[in-house]
């Protein structure tokens, strides 16, 4: 990657620009990358081996971010005074400490702080480098999931806070490659016995963080969508009210014990058999058996013309099928786009109910075998597909019966 600019006022120019998280090409938005990169300013040209450049994560142009740019004028500078036409110039890892959470002396990359648009112009901390991304594994979290003082709460996929008691809370996201980030100054109000806790998990920064919903909430004001399992709940509600509009009849049922479980839910940020069970007895709860039976037969009765005769013993599933089963023609989709509340169903068997050996293996094979997983130790890429399913099986049934 190279840049040129024929003269040094032309770089100038380059340099008075400020680069937002937005690409001006196509609109796409730009991540801090490391690269070996070239610059040419009039006839002096430097190689550097390991440069920080905002690139789009669409289209990849690149720009050159505010403390690139300041460290490309400073070697100008030395070259011009030295009368050095080119250099090789290696980033030796220089890290720059602010003045938070000094005696825990977390890893973090100063360069961050003044490349990523916008957190080093913060108007409401006046203190240098509050808003310095700090990494951590996902471990960070678990103890304190466990611990009752403290919570934990994923209200988006990605986009959280972490609290202990009244005494403090803060806002933390999780970037595209599964890092944990907090701001370095609000860790700073937390007590030592927590930073103590967190420190072993904290590891050197990726530079990703504007493609989050945690950059978005924090730095655009933008509102992140519900987590996916609250999704998928509130995908339920939208299609009983749709069934009620235009059946007059109410498959709601046990509401204020629902709106409990969602309330209560916290999404895993680690995935792990464990981890994913309360969600699995969540989403059970809601979907398969927080519906009214005794209407969904009336419902039945009304929508088909040859009822099954058997349909007295049916259970909530096999009502959404034959719903389904109104709006799409082949027998092999619907038995495929309902599978998803089956394996929901196999899944609360698994983990509920004390079986032999030899039936949760057969349990495990199906469930792996109907979403098409290599292993039931893949445990995120199933529970993530699951949950895909089961929203496309909701919108399904929403555009089926939405008048």
């Amino acid at each position: 990657m190279q840049y040129t600019f024929s003269t040094y006022e032309d770089f100038l120019k380059e340099y008075e620009k400020y680069h937002m998280h937005k690409c001006s090409k196509c609109g796409s938005l730009r991540e801090l990358s490391n690269e070996k990169v070239d610059v040419v300013i009039d006839n002096r040209k430097i190689h550097f081996n390991n440069l920080l450049i905002l690139t789009c994560t669409k289209c990849g142009s690149g720009c050159l971010p505010l403390y690139t740019k300041q460290i490309i004028n400073r070697c100008y500078k030395i070259m011009v005074d030295e009368g050095i036409y080119e250099s090789e110039q290696y980033y030796k890892g220089y890290r720059k400490k602010f003045d938070y959470c000094k005696e825990q002396d977390f890893i973090y990359d100063h360069r961050d702080y003044y490349n990523i648009p916008g957190l080093c112009f913060d108007d409401e901390h006046s203190v240098e480098g509050y808003l310095t991304p700090v990494y951590f594994t996902k471990k960070v979290l678990l103890y304190f999931m466990q611990d009752p003082d403290y919570t934990v709460k994923l209200g988006a996929e990605t986009y959280g806070y972490f609290s202990f008691k009244d005494e403090w809370v803060i806002p933390f996201g999780i970037n595209r490659n599964g890092k944990v980030v907090f701001w370095l100054g609000d860790l700073d109000y937390l007590d030592d016995q927590t930073l103590n806790i967190m420190k072993p998990h904290n590891i050197d920064s990726d530079h990703q963080l504007i493609v989050s919903e945690f950059y978005a909430g924090q730095m655009c004001c933008i509102w992140s969508e519900p987590n996916k399992e609250i999704q998928i709940c509130e995908q339920k509600n939208k299609l009983f009210n749709a069934l009620l509009s235009q059946y007059n009849i109410s498959l709601f049922h046990l509401e204020d014990e629902i709106e409990q479980q969602k309330a209560s839910f916290v999404k895993p940020v680690v995935f792990t058999e464990r981890t994913i069970e309360p969600s699995i007895n969540m989403l059970h709860k809601v979907l398969i058996e927080g519906v009214n039976i005794s209407e969904f037969r009336k419902l039945y009765l009304k929508i088909v013309e040859h009822p099954n005769e058997k349909y007295l013993e049916w259970k909530s599933i096999k009502f959404y099928e034959a719903l389904l089963a109104q709006i799409v023609v082949k027998e092999d989709d619907v038995r495929e786009i309902i599978a998803p509340l089956y394996l929901l169903n196999d899944f609360r068997q698994y983990y509920d109910h004390l079986l032999p050996s030899a039936k949760k293996n057969e349990i495990k094979e199906n469930i792996i075998k109907s979403l098409r997983i290599a292993s039931f130790n893949d445990i995120e890429k199933l529970y993530v597909t699951l949950l895909n399913r089961l929203g496309s099986l909701f919108e399904y049934l929403i555009l089926g019966y939405t008048p």
